[in-house]
């Protein structure tokens, strides 16, 4: 097969099955990364959605118990194989991984490259079955797995919090479902239903492969595209898009009460910014000075000079455009810590940004960046979740948007951000 495109080193090609493979030849790795991932929206039975991955790890038609799977992968030289469910913006995206030793470091014709993909596609095409369904026994240990997992979420109270900020805050919006789902939704689930929608998402949603080592791409093309032929896979049907601009009027505030040894203050804030857009490098420049590296306002002013939290920082998610704020306190410093940091962001619009501030970042994010030379995986999922923002830039490429931002990139990107919601949980009284 020959590639429909490439970007910076990966080869792009279009299987017969409606399935986009991108193929990375480097030998700079002794082992060759293998990576499927399924997307669907989050609005689509999220529950039954991210169980499946639990169940489809404990085994396949032909090595139905996680005994002969872990037999298997170490006839494989030690290959490993792990697979699970997570949210980029309003997507839910199933993961799928095989890291497995390439042929080039093994004796003879080990073929390992090649049964390491055969296993990627067991595993996520050719589950164990009882009858037609899943095995019950699986659906129902995972489904209690998974119902344990969400409740202790309220365990972790930082956790807890954060989950309910974007809950509030994106209320009526896809991005508000936990990345595992809903109680409400696992009590509706059926070994029928998670069977019917693993089918689903493997015939009508879009399926993405990455192959990253020391490869041939044509060859691994062709051999993926035997692999994973499918003749009742239908063209995969449009994502709808994350919802990025939402308008917001006046912040919203939540106090919610627990108990708690220290309250939990989460901030969330609407950039309207995101990989697509020209101020997203500025974005994260203005995220590494408020509260996203250990040189950020939030640690230095708010947490050591103030001594006003016990922990805050901030983060990104930048396929939904969102900035996050995370602070730890005693519930009588809320309303200075409060203050505080709204003059922080309130300082960074108005230009009061020192050099040494924005070179430190500078720094930070190109090690960030170079970082991802290191580690496939790290390339791999940063080349899949830029994409689905609709913007692909090279290492190079955002070394050199890096280099070029200026402070007044970010006071511009700043003054766009707007505060949406306030979520304070304190001690009960």
């Amino acid at each position: 097969m020959k590639p429909a495109g490439r970007w910076a080193d990966f080869h792009i090609y279009d299987l017969d099955a409606g399935i986009t493979l991108f193929v990375q030849p480097t030998d700079r790795f002794k082992n060759t990364f293998l990576r499927l991932f399924v997307r669907s929206h989050l609005s689509e039975d999220a529950s039954a959605t991210a169980v499946l991955p639990h169940i489809l790890m404990r085994g396949t038609r032909r090595r139905p118990t996680m005994a002969k799977v872990s037999a298997y992968l170490d006839t494989l030289f030690g290959a490993t194989a792990s697979a699970d469910s997570g949210k980029i913006g309003e997507n839910q995206v199933l993961s799928f991984r095989v890291d497995a030793v390439n042929d080039r470091h093994l004796p003879g014709r080990a073929r390992n490259v090649r049964r390491g993909l055969e296993f990627l596609r067991e595993m996520a095409l050719d589950p164990a079955r009882e009858g037609r369904d899943l095995r019950h026994d699986y659906v129902e240990q995972e489904l209690h797995n998974q119902k344990r997992a969400l409740e202790d979420l309220m365990s972790d109270r930082a956790e807890w919090a954060s989950q309910r900020c974007v809950e509030e805050m994106c209320r009526g919006e896809a991005y508000a479902v936990h990345e595992m789902g809903s109680l409400e939704g696992l009590a509706r689930a059926t070994p029928a239903s998670i069977t019917a929608r693993h089918r689903e998402l493997l015939d009508k949603c879009p399926v993405e492969i990455y192959v990253a080592g020391r490869v041939k791409p044509d060859d691994v093309a062709s051999l993926c595209n035997d692999l994973f032929h499918a003749r009742t896979r239908r063209a995969p049907r449009p994502v709808p898009d994350t919802i990025v601009d939402v308008p917001v009027r006046e912040p919203r505030r939540i106090t919610e009460t627990m108990e708690v040894e220290q309250g939990r203050l989460v901030m969330g804030y609407r950039t309207y910014t995101t990989y697509r857009d020209r101020l997203s490098t500025p974005l994260s420049f203005l995220n590494g000075i408020f509260g996203g590296f250990s040189h950020s306002r939030l640690f230095l002013n708010v947490r050591e000079r103030e001594g006003l939290a016990y922990s805050a920082g901030s983060s990104l998610e930048k396929t939904k455009g969102l900035l996050m704020v995370y602070v730890g306190i005693d519930p009588e410093k809320f309303d200075k810590c409060f203050a505080v940091i709204g003059e922080e962001l309130d300082s960074i619009r108005a230009g009061k940004v020192t050099d040494e501030e924005l070179e430190a970042t500078r720094k930070a994010l190109s090690e960030r960046a170079r970082g991802v030379l290191d580690s496939p995986s790290r390339a791999i999922y940063g080349l899949f979740e830029r994409r689905l923002s609709g913007r692909v830039q090279t290492v190079e490429e955002v070394l050199k948007e890096i280099a070029g931002t200026t402070k007044a990139d970010v006071v511009e990107v700043a003054n766009r951000v707007k505060l949406d919601m306030v979520y304070w949980l304190t001690a009960q009284p």
